[in-house]
């Protein structure tokens, strides 16, 4: 037959695992007619260009956010390096800038960031609990447009980095609040991420062996929990 098209001989080259994809893709770059070597440097010019231009519109929402944190002594070029940086550090003065724009209506890329910066066992922090609760509930799942100006729908990810700042957050008075949270079926796989705080506490707490007894049957759950017995 005809030759199968790129995406299906990277496919068949990286399929059995013996071919790094970036090796595939230039054996098969070597492959392409110069026509399709010339479309496919546009494809690839286009996707930069979009890369680019998602970038710029994120940096320009980010601004009051990135004003709100440098006047609190902390100043940064995304509220992503705070991420970056905090298993290395503490940063106790941007926890009530970053609660404060949590509630505002960046796009959901800005927003997981936000969300995930929170996700550090700081008093503050821990003391706005309903806060993070309230915000996972209530936050979109599944696919849908992740920066303003996108037209390509992506997964969203607020919701999963509320879900991994409810993890650290928790308490012990406030575990009753994430195993309802973690019972509730309608938040769907976010809920994978509550679990690492049910685990961490399995052989201190029996109510919490029960709830994992429990949560070991659920769909979007069983998987992960099962996991546990194995290492």
């Amino acid at each position: 037959g005809g030759k199968a098209p790129a995406f299906l001989q990277i496919r068949l080259l990286t399929g059995r695992g013996n071919t790094h994809p970036a090796r595939a893709l230039a054996i098969i770059h070597g492959r392409l007619t110069n026509d399709e070597k010339a479309r496919l440097r546009e494809i690839n010019r286009i996707r930069r260009q979009e890369i680019e231009g998602r970038t710029a519109r994120l940096k320009l929402e980010e601004v009051p956010l990135l004003a709100d944190l440098r006047a609190v002594g902390w100043p940064m070029e995304s509220v992503w390096d705070l991420i970056n940086m905090h298993t290395r550090v503490c940063y106790p003065e941007a926890i009530p800038v970053l609660l404060r724009h949590l509630m505002l209506p960046y796009s959901d890329r800005i927003r997981e960031g936000i969300a995930r910066a929170l996700a550090v066992p700081e008093p503050e922090a821990r003391a706005a609990w309903p806060l993070p609760v309230a915000e996972y509930r209530k936050a979109p799942m599944g696919q849908g447009i992740i920066a303003l100006g996108d037209t390509e729908e992506y997964r969203l990810g607020t919701k999963d980095g509320l879900a991994c700042a409810l993890s650290i957050l928790v308490t012990e008075a406030t575990l009753p609040d994430l195993i309802e949270l973690a019972r509730d079926r309608s938040l769907a796989e976010s809920r994978v991420l509550l679990l690492s705080a049910l685990k961490k506490r399995r052989n201190k707490n029996p109510v919490v062996v029960q709830v994992i007894a429990e949560l070991a049957g659920d769909p979007d759950l069983r998987k992960e929990i099962a996991s546990w017995r194995k290492r």
